[in-house]
């Protein structure tokens, strides 16, 4: 999977202060204290004053997140924070503050923040607390050295004000063509206001793209060679649960969608001209010569090599530094026998192109969740790295799904925008989609009937489309004890049976053919009632 960082911030709402904003010309928050006043009395009330939690734990009062990028495409991001705890879970859920980073563009975070009693004492958070560490993948077979900053909230308690602010600052840009990120108006809790602040070069061409807020009238300032477009949001509800399922293009939340890239065409480029870098950096022809030895097709030849990949690359990633963007070569991804997504899909490019097969890299964000957005071109929201092979017919290939079949992608890559890594990229393409007619399992049934006693049963089962693969990972060992217990229970309830006496599937890594899963048994009652 690509490392690439999305900017979320789910944020909280509530009802309108009891003091009046100042001019946002006057102050660059539009809230009506500087950050960090020594008034801190002045910044309690104010925090503390605002109506409309609704049995809320927490009360966001004010929220901004700064996004500023200088010639280079280089970002300092800036989110600021003032809330109130209301209750004592509250307290618990929001005991502490942090954020990660990657070391290899960014620098350590800077954090502030302190908490302010009902009796008015200020407690600052003690610098010494805050720990650095790493900031582990959710995926087990995922390796990085991303890092995390953290440390615990002082004298946190119900009715206490806490003010934050955290820094960070790239020492180089992400993707030198442009970044793309996302920022969500709205948390699980009120909030009162979020501002968010774009602010780059003239040179750079800030593109955005508001979603679920038809009121949000951003305010767009150019002068001194630098443009600052500026989103304020006023008192925003709790927001529900998230509606699952819903169209790619359609947003569960509040949001806007930013991009640094001039085009999706330089976008495009610029990877193209990574990955062939890194394919520069190896020779696969040999062993592609004996893989396609004697091989007439392109379908032949095509899944000759995905099968030798499935088979001999497993998928592990170890995405240390820029290895969380960039490739690893072809001939180191095939002495290390694996590799995460980006680096199969770079070594399947690699051996295509060495058997005379055109194909490219091409970038997605796999999943359910809301797509990239097509009007703002950058590196920053895609997460999954598969293979476009262009002919008759086209081959879209995901070469971690290791039992598809060729041309066979999995439901979270279906019906997708992707980003084809060539230089006649003009724009986005949308992945295809099987649909329920292409994704479904053929089921034939034998009766074997005696003149007395239990019939013999065949039962032989046949997965299509994106649930072959599924199928032939669930039955890829029919020793299985839990696997075999299961389709035994189901013979015995399905057919009366005594017993399951024989497994028979195809070879699960054999993509060149059907996979078909066959059960018998010679002990069917042909009789339910006796």
């Amino acid at each position: 999977m690509i490392s690439l960082r999305v900017r979320l911030a789910l944020c909280f709402s509530c009802a309108f202060l009891a003091m009046p904003f100042c001019n946002a010309a006057d102050n660059p928050r539009g809230w009506q204290l500087p950050r960090f006043t020594s008034d801190t009395a002045t910044l309690y009330k104010l925090a503390s004053s605002a109506t409309g939690a609704n049995g809320a734990d927490v009360m966001v009062v004010d929220e901004e997140e700064s996004e500023v990028f200088d010639e280079r495409g280089a970002e300092v991001r800036t989110s600021y924070m003032v809330y109130t705890i209301l209750t004592q879970a509250g307290a618990e859920q929001w005991d502490s503050v942090g954020t990660s980073w990657e070391p290899w563009h960014e620098q350590r975070p800077e954090i502030r923040a302190r908490v302010i009693s009902p009796d008015g004492t200020v407690h600052a958070l003690d610098p010494a607390t805050v720990g650095d560490t790493s900031d582990t993948d959710d995926e087990l077979d995922v390796y990085n050295n991303r890092r995390s900053v953290r440390a615990p909230l002082p004298a946190i308690a119900a009715g206490a004000v806490v003010e934050e602010e955290l820094i960070s600052t790239e020492t180089k840009p992400t993707f030198e063509a442009g970044v793309a990120g996302r920022f969500y108006f709205g948390r699980s809790v009120p909030v009162q206001s979020t501002r968010l602040v774009l602010d780059a070069p003239s040179s750079i061409p800030i593109r955005y793209d508001i979603r679920l807020m038809d009121e949000l009238k951003p305010e767009r300032r150019e002068e001194n060679g630098r443009v600052r477009i500026t989103f304020d949001h006023g008192p925003m509800a709790a927001l529900e649960t998230e509606v699952t399922n819903l169209p790619s293009d359609v947003p569960g939340y509040p949001s806007v969608s930013f991009s640094t890239g001039t085009s999706w065409t330089a976008v495009a480029a610029a990877y193209e001209k990574i990955v062939a870098e890194q394919v520069a950096a190896s020779d696969v022809t040999p062993i592609v010569n004996r893989l396609v030895a004697g091989k007439k097709s392109r379908e032949e030849k095509a899944t000759a090599l995905l099968q030798y990949i499935d088979r001999e690359v497993r998928y592990t990633g170890v995405e240390f530094d820029d290895a969380a963007i960039i490739p690893r070569s072809p001939s180191e991804t095939m002495k290390r026998k694996y590799g995460d997504c980006k680096d199969k899909a770079t070594l399947l490019f690699a051996m295509f192109r060495a058997a005379g097969i055109p194909a490219y890299v091409a970038l997605l964000n796999a999943g359910a969740r809301e797509d990239v957005s097509s009007g703002q071109p950058g590196m920053g929201l895609f997460d999954h790295a598969i293979v476009y092979a262009p002919g008759e017919p086209d081959f879209w290939i995901d070469v971690t799904n290791e039992y598809a079949r060729l041309g066979q992608l999995p439901n979270s890559d279906q019906g997708r925008l992707a980003l084809i890594a060539r230089s006649s990229t003009l724009d986005l393409v949308r992945t295809p989609e099987t649909g329920s007619r292409g994704n479904l399992v053929t089921e034939k049934r034998e009766f074997y009937l005696a003149e007395d006693g239990p019939a013999k049963i065949l039962e032989t089962t046949e997965p299509h489309g994106a649930l072959e693969s599924t199928y032939r990972s669930m039955y890829q060992d029919t020793d299985n004890k839990d696997r075999k217990k299961d389709l035994t229970e189901y013979v015995k309830s399905q057919y009366l049976a005594e017993r399951l006496d024989k497994i028979d599937r195809s070879d699960p890594v054999d993509i060149s053919k059907q996979f078909s899963l066959t059960l018998k048994s010679r002990a069917a009652n042909a009789d339910p009632q006796t």
